[in-house]
């Protein structure tokens, strides 16, 4: 066990890299190679930083000012998308918990067209990341409660449903502010999971809520197996199980509203990644939760690439390509665990 924990992580680290390589790869009217991503990376980012003034190198100025951004914000979203999914089945003891599932990517969408058709006027006024963090709260809280979870007694089948009901009424709320609002229709691209026009001051925004959300999914990786030994036993060895699901529930909120403020919804990751995770490296939250970061940056580096070159010169949004690749494979991993409780 301990030696193909050692070996999963420098292979699920090539998985990363081979799709940070995208940077160079993918639908583009220029001719790009790894010796100009090389170049900019040793030479040109500090000038880029410094001036807008790169180089007369067009593949250059391309790499440095869109390419580069769109693969660090695509694989920052996937590790933050697979941990807040581990730590929320984590938190709910329910394999089948997701950001998802549990209408956070919904509340967080709603509360993000609300702010931009001006529904709400203060949120107009508030940057897009708090916007969607509310919604993502309130949309988390409700579920949680309706669950259970806030008064000790966590039923998973009842959050479950709670989780579906919910989604299905911000998900129609949103349609609905769409289709009264002609001016937002280029919301759409956005709510199917999108990283076109993303750049430098979107992945400044962004960092900061991933590095925070991340290290307090650390922090709390310890105590979330204490939880999964039950409540009582968990409260007893000294981490009472309503404080850790409040703090991972801010953990989940942190990284998902990030991401969904700047990529859109993007489905299936926080759901598959963390069951192939437990597959390969067990249930230790201490291990799992990085390894997951891990997969989660190259499956979206990965589907990122993809979708530049399935409709090119066009683009396909990423949150469609997760869709494609993760529902077969969840539902051959269910399969596999069906057959295998057999």
């Amino acid at each position: 066990m301990i030696s193909r924990v050692y070996l999963s992580f420098p292979l699920a680290s090539l998985f990363l890299l081979a799709g940070l390589a995208s940077a160079t790869v993918g639908g583009s009217a220029f001719e790009l190679h790894f010796s100009q991503l090389s170049d900019v990376l040793l030479s040109y980012m500090p000038q880029y930083f410094g001036s807008q003034n790169l180089n007369s190198d067009l593949g250059a100025q391309l790499i440095a000012t869109v390419r580069l951004p769109r693969v660090l914000i695509a694989a920052g979203a996937g590790a933050a998308l697979a941990i807040a999914g581990a730590l929320m089945q984590g938190l709910t003891r329910n394999p089948l918990a997701s950001p998802a599932l549990f209408g956070i990517n919904a509340g967080a969408a709603c509360m993000m067209v609300l702010a931009q058709t001006g529904v709400l006027p203060l949120l107009s006024e508030l940057p897009l990341i708090i916007s969607t963090a509310l919604g993502a709260a309130l949309a988390g809280i409700l579920v949680l409660a309706l669950g259970g979870g806030l008064s000790g007694r966590l039923h998973p089948t009842r959050m479950v449903l709670a989780g579906v009901a919910l989604s299905a009424l911000l998900l129609a709320l949103t349609r609905a502010l769409l289709i009264l609002d002609e001016q937002s229709q280029g919301v759409l691209s956005w709510l199917a999971g999108s990283l076109t026009d993303t750049g430098w001051d979107h992945w400044q925004q962004l960092w900061p809520w991933l590095l925070s959300g991340g290290l307090l999914a650390m922090l709390l990786s310890q105590k979330l197996n204490l939880l999964a030994l039950g409540d009582e036993i968990s409260t007893g060895l000294g981490a009472p199980a309503l404080q850790i699901r409040l703090w991972a529930s801010l953990a989940v909120i942190m990284l998902t509203a990030s991401c969904v403020a700047i990529t859109g919804p993007i489905a299936f990751v926080g759901l598959l990644i963390p069951h192939l995770g437990r597959n390969i490296v067990g249930h230790d939250y201490r291990i799992l939760l990085p390894f997951c970061g891990l997969l989660g940056a190259g499956l979206l580096s990965w589907a990122d690439l993809i979708s530049r070159y399935m409709a090119f010169p066009s683009e396909t949004p990423v949150g469609l390509v997760t869709a494609l690749l993760g529902a077969p494979c969840f539902i051959w991993l269910a399969s596999c665990r069906r057959e295998h409780s057999r």
